[in-house]
This record gives C-alpha cells, structure tokens and sequence, in this order.
C-alpha cells in the first residue's frame, strides 16, 4: 500500500523541474501540505516588523524567506549565489514561489534569513521529522550507519568565513565549558563577531574591509582567552 505523501511525490516527480531536484520537492510537498511548519520561524522573521506592513509587494513573505533558507543550505550558497539563482535556476524560482517580476536582492535574504534562530531551526526540523515517520518515510525502531565517503557542499574557505567558523566553535565549546565549570563568567562576543562578518561580506571597499578583518580578529582573540581562562579554572577545580 503506498503511502500518502508518497503518492503524491510521484506526481510531483513528473514534472522535470522537481523530477532533477528531489529533495527539493519532498520539501515543497511537505510546505503545502503543512503550512503550520511556517510559524516554527514566523516570530523571528517578523522580529520588528509591523504585521500590518509585512507581506508587501517589495519585500518576500514568510513562507519565501523560508523556502529561500531552505534552497540556499541544500544548494550550499551564499546570499549573492542565492540571488543569482532566482535568475539562473527554474527550480529556485519555483521552489521559492518568485513572481516572475520580482525578484529580491541578497541583502535582503540576508535580512530575514539571518533573522532565524538556531531553536527555531530544531523546532522545524523535529516537525519535519515527525511528519516523515508518520508517513512512513523514516522509521525510529532501525538505526543504519556506514562508512562511506561523501561528497558535500561546503562554504567557499575564505579568511573572513574561516574565522567566524572559529568564533562560532569558540563559543560553543565556551557555552559547553560554562555547564562544567562553577561561577564561570565570559563575556559573549558572537553577536558583534555575526555583525562583522556579514559587514566584511558586503562591503565594497577594499580598506573597509580590512578595517573590518582587523576588528574581526581583535574579537577572536577575546573568545581564545575567554576559553583559556574557562580551561585554566576547570583546570583548577579539578585539582
């Protein structure tokens, strides 16, 4: 007996635009066929917005913001790709519902993507998870692993990128210490570090920038010696 969602996949299939993109289609089906997934990111999108004026003809709606979130990590871009895409890619414009006469620019993806907490993030994805079991499409009761190498999409190695990947570790692992590790007190920099490096990405001006890379690096190591002093009191305490 096939399954619901399963069905209606392989109609979907059938049109080449999802039939080349199935993951892509899988989440298209689940958006329509679910729309309350839209309100795991509504809050934070709408995030000091009036709701009387969101969902104006220049800007994208919630749902947009979310299926271009979507596209851009499984296309693995960045907001300038992710822009060009809407030109460039059938499958982009008809996943994110573009009206043919509007696209929208990267900074302001940027905006509303950015906007998107990492708890909302899990909220959505154990939403989408319970709807992929009780259609059948995953299964709790088996665990499957292999050691098989991939290919995937990872972003472009650049300074400015490979240093907020290090601030953002930094902090992780600072938050992990902070459960270990009695009266630690640090002083959060990933909100100003995020700021930065979105400044440094859109910044056209080449002294700017370097203005901005200095003050990025200036962050870093801060967080390097608030992990130093949170190892040497754990240190301590373990003595």
């Amino acid at each position: 007996m096939k399954m619901p969602l399963f069905t209606r996949l392989q109609t979907k299939y059938e049109s080449e635009v999802w039939a080349r993109n199935p993951e892509l289609g899988l989440f298209d089906t689940l958006l329509e066929e679910h729309p309350e997934l839209l309100d795991t990111v509504k809050d934070d999108i709408m995030s000091g917005q009036k709701s009387s004026n969101f969902g104006r003809g220049d800007m994208p709606s919630v749902e947009q913001i979310l299926r271009a979130a979507v596209y851009k990590e499984l296309k693995g871009l960045d907001y300038r790709a992710l822009e060009d895409a809407q030109w460039d890619s059938r499958s982009c414009a008809a996943f994110i519902k573009l009206n043919p006469n509007r696209e929208y620019s990267f900074q302001m993806y940027q905006k509303y993507i950015s906007k998107i907490s990492k708890e909302s993030l899990d909220k959505l994805m154990l939403a989408i998870n319970k709807f992929a079991i009780e259609e059948g499409l995953e299964s709790v009761e088996q665990f499957r692993q292999d050691s098989f190498v991939v290919e995937s999409n990872v972003h472009y190695p650049t300074n400015n990128s490979l240093v907020w990947d290090c601030i953002k570790e930094s902090h992780r692992l600072l938050s992990h210490l902070a459960g270990e590790v009695n009266d630690l007190k640090y002083q959060d920099y990933l909100k100003g570090a995020k700021k930065t490096y979105f400044k440094i990405n859109n910044t056209k001006s080449g002294d700017k920038r370097v203005d901005l890379f200095n003050k990025q690096l200036i962050l870093f190591t801060k967080v390097i010696n608030n992990i130093s002093n949170a190892i040497k009191k754990n240190l301590k305490q373990a003595v």
